[in-house]
Order: C-alpha cells, then sequence, then structure tokens
C-alpha cells in the first residue's frame, strides 16, 4: 500500500503565489483549523484524510491528522500521527515545513508504532516542505489545494475551518 496518508493532510496545508485574497494575512491565519476530511482517489482503496493544525503567531504549528484507509473489501484501518514545525505565507501560498513527525497510533496492529514511525521519518525524508494555494480565505474558512504534491492523488482541494 502506498503512503501517502502520512503528508498528504500536512501537503494541504502547505505552496508559490501571486495573488492574494482579500484580508489575508500571517496574523489572520493564526489560530487552530479543521481541515477535512478530504477523499483522495486511489485505485486499491479509499483514503479519508482530516487534520487540525494550530498555527502560531511566532510561525511555528502543530497538527493531528486522522487517515482512515478502506481497502476494498476489507474493514478501514485509523491511522493518527502529530507533525509539528514552521509555517509562513508567500503571497497567496501556505508554506509547511515539517521538523518532526510522531506516529501515534493505527487500528491495525499490524502496524506497530514502530513500523509507522519508520514510515514517517522516510517520508519525512523525502520530503519536508509542502505548500498549499490558498483559493478563498473568509476569516472563518480556507479553501486549499496541494501545489505540487508528492502523489497526484493528493492533488484535491480542502476546506478548512477556524476551530
Amino acid at each position: 500500500m502506498r503512503w501517502i496518508v502520512v503528508f498528504a493532510a500536512a501537503g494541504l496545508l502547505a505552496g508559490c503565489a501571486t495573488n492574494r485574497p482579500a484580508g489575508l494575512s500571517s496574523q489572520s491565519l493564526a489560530g487552530t483549523w479543521r481541515c477535512g476530511p478530504i477523499a483522495i482517489p486511489d485505485p486499491n482503496y479509499d483514503l479519508v484524510v482530516s487534520t487540525e493544525t494550530i498555527n502560531r503567531a511566532d510561525g511555528r504549528y502543530t497538527s493531528l491528522t486522522t487517515s482512515v484507509i478502506t481497502p476494498h473489501g476489507k474493514s478501514p484501518v485509523v491511522i493518527q500521527d502529530r507533525a509539528s514545525g514552521t509555517w509562513l505565507l508567500e503571497g497567496d501560498i501556505l508554506v509547511s515545513k515539517i521538523e518532526e513527525v510522531k506516529f501515534l497510533s493505527s487500528s491495525d496492529s499490524w502496524i506497530s508504532n514502530e513500523r509507522g514511525q519508520k514510515v514517517q521519518d522516510d517520508m519525512l525524508k523525502k520530503k519536508s516542505v509542502y505548500r498549499s494555494r490558498i483559493l478563498k480565505f473568509t476569516g472563518r474558512t480556507l479553501r486549499i489545494v496541494p501545489v505540487e504534491p508528492t502523489y497526484k492523488e493528493a492533488e484535491v482541494e480542502s476546506l478548512c475551518k477556524r476551530v
């Protein structure tokens, strides 16, 4: 199974841009944002990802990602991880740099904490900076889409709401 789970949502909160929506600023993005759930298409399984991210005014963030993977004809597997790092706004692009990811849990006992953490560590070595274009900003909601995601399937628009 491909593991786009770990960073798909984090990639949704991350991008290079020109047109900044009205009212959008670094200060306006500080706070807690809940994104998703979003369905990421894959021919082998259904993947639904939700994140809750806390953007601090000092440019640091933490996020909790919950991924539900349902292989066709099988029971769903729920995976959670926590990431932290830095964020900044470049035009209409939200850039997130992941510095650390901690695998928290899996509902499938085959995916031990050790296995899950290894997947996280391997993904972080491959890519640590994610960019997302902010399509719309209302102050209470964000519509975003990843810019150059690791996997083309992860280029899915997401709605985020301020908590």
